[in-house]
C-alpha cells in the first residue's frame, strides 16, 4: 500500500528513506524482526508522531504502516522511560505525557534562538520558552499538591478502618508511618486547625 500525501507530510524523511524499497514506493518492515537499528529508528519516530503530533497508536500504525501491536509496545517502552526518569511516585499517565511535551517544545525555541539574528525574534522566543518554563512548574505544583491530597485520603481511611475495629491508635500521616493514641490525635488535631484558623484571621 502506497502513503498518501498527509501520511508523508506526519512521517520523517529519515524514517522514510530507511525503510523504502528499490522502488521507494513501500515499507519494508510491516512486522518484526527487527535488527537493533530498525528498533531503534521505529521508536523515534513514534516518539516523535504520538509526543510531538499526539497521534494514537492506531494513527501512527496507519502512516508508517507498521503493526499496532508494535506500535502500542514501543509507547509502552516510552512511557516507562518517561515515568521513569521523572521520579515522581504513581504519576498520572496524561501529566507525564503533558510534561514531555513542554520539553519537547522548550527544547525546539532553545534551539532556534540560537538560529537566529532578530533581537526581536528572540524576545518573542524567550518569552515563549518563560511562558512554558511557568506551566511546568504549575503542572509540578499541582501534582505535588495532588500527591498530598492522596495520602491524606490514604490516612483517613486507615484511620477509619482502625475506629471501626477498635484499635486504640490513630495514624497523624501515612508517609511518615507517625501513629499516636487516639486521645493525642485528637489534641494535635485540635492543635492543627486551630493554628489554620488563626492564620486565616490574620
Amino acid at each position: 500500500m502506497e502513503n498518501s500525501d498527509e501520511s508523508m507530510f506526519s512521517v520523517s524523511e529519515d524514517f522514510i528513506d530507511e525503510n523504502q524499497d528499490q522502488c521507494g514506493r513501500h515499507f519494508i518492515k510491516k512486522g518484526g524482526p527487527y535488527t537493533k537499528k530498525e528498533a531503534e529508528s521505529r521508536r523515534t519516530e513514534v516518539y516523535r508522531l504520538h509526543f510531538e503530533y499526539g497521534y494514537s497508536a492506531r494513527k501512527i500504525s496507519d502512516l508508517i504502516q507498521i503493526n499496532r501491536n508494535t506500535i502500542n509496545g514501543d509507547l509502552h517502552y516510552w512511557y516507562s522511560k518517561i515515568v521513569e526518569q521523572s521520579k515522581i511516585p504513581n504519576p498520572e499517565i496524561a501529566i507525564i505525557v503533558n510534561l514531555q511535551r513542554f520539553e519537547i517544545q522548550r527544547i525546539r525555541l532553545r534551539e532556534q534562538i540560537d538560529k537566529t539574528n532578530s533581537f526581536q525574534e528572540k524576545i518573542l522566543l524567550e518569552r515563549l520558552i518563560y511562558e512554558i518554563d511557568s506551566k511546568i512548574l504549575y503542572t509540578y505544583h499541582r501534582l505535588g499538591e495532588s500527591t498530598t491530597r492522596m495520602m491524606n485520603f490514604s490516612t483517613e481511611r486507615l484511620n477509619a478502618w482502625l475506629k471501626r475495629n477498635h484499635h486504640d491508635v490513630q495514624y497523624m500521616t501515612t508517609f511518615d508511618k507517625i501513629s499516636t493514641s487516639v486521645k493525642t490525635h485528637n489534641r494535635i488535631n485540635k492543635i492543627i486547625n486551630d493554628d489554620k484558623k488563626q492564620a486565616r484571621s490574620i
